[in-house]
């Protein structure tokens, strides 16, 4: 990657990334992904948690998170350069029926959507296989599927595989969650009330909110306003839609209140906001 920027591949779910300057502290919301990086290192900021991910630690997104996130080292001669993996539970979750004989058993405790993990070498190797078929179309075809499968592997064998097993669970809280999350994710736009979400997840209003935020770090109706900002942010700075159409699509009656609570969550008003890579 000759660029700074953030690359889709050939390959489903794969993307390259490349960052050549440290940058400050600012929002983000990750979507469900693995990241490796190979050179270069990066924080994500959870609430009063903070994860390093590195040449040496992985990050994991169970859900789709707000975070707050900051590329801490990197330079034009030694940019950071990180592999984004989409996270698939299904995948997971057929991976999950040939290895439960084989894993222990987990008791159905709530879990954050986050974590990062050291990263041994047979991962990291698996990693590397599954950049390389990016050279050859039957390889991305046939290989990349089995690869990507194999790393999953390895996140499960790991000493946090509970975590996204417990996201993969049908039966599991962090399922539900994850569940009211997509929900969510597909209707931003819609009036969206929080008894209802709690419905979706098949539990009482006080436990979803006590859930919610152990699995986002925020309460429900703080992520539905932070999953509408950064889609409308998304609209204005790729799609060059205007401040007035992209707070009426994602749900803003008011443009003006949509302003203020922007430049609230980005420091910046609309039109002079720019755009922190994932």
């Amino acid at each position: 990657m000759p660029e700074d920027g953030k690359v889709e591949t050939a390959v489903p779910g794969l993307s390259l990334i490349r960052v050549s300057h440290t940058n400050q502290r600012g929002p983000v919301v990750y979507e469900p992904s693995l990241y490796v990086v190979a050179q270069g290192s990066k924080r994500a900021y959870f609430g009063q948690e903070v994860y390093t991910y590195d040449a040496l630690n992985y990050l994991l997104l169970t859900v789709p998170l707000p975070l707050e996130a900051q590329v801490i080292r990197a330079t034009p001669e030694e940019p950071y350069l990180a592999v984004r993996i989409a996270l698939d539970l299904n995948m997971v979750t057929e991976l999950l029926m040939e290895l439960e004989e084989d894993l222990p058993t987990v008791k159905d405790a709530v879990l954050r959507g986050i974590y990062s993990s050291r990263l041994d070498a047979e991962m990291n190797d698996a990693v590397l296989r599954l950049v390389k078929t990016l050279g050859s179309t039957q390889r991305s075809k046939v290989l990349a599927p089995i690869v990507t499968k194999e790393i999953l592997f390895h996140i499960l064998q790991g000493e946090q595989g509970h975590i996204l097993r417990s996201f993969a669970r049908q039966d599991r809280h962090n399922h539900q969650l994850a569940r009211v999350l997509q929900h969510i994710q597909r209707n931003y736009s819609q009036s969206l009330e929080v008894n209802d979400l709690a419905v979706i997840a098949n539990m009482s209003a006080s436990s979803f909110h006590s859930h919610f935020k152990t699995v986002t770090g925020c309460s429900p109706l703080q992520y539905i306003k932070s999953i509408r900002l950064h889609e409308a942010r998304r609209m204005i700075h790729q799609d060059t839609q205007n401040v007035g159409d992209a707070a009426y699509r994602v749900g803003y009656a008011s443009a003006s209140q949509f302003s203020r609570e922007y430049k609230r969550m980005f420091g910046e008003a609309p039109s002079r906001d720019g755009l922190i890579v994932s």
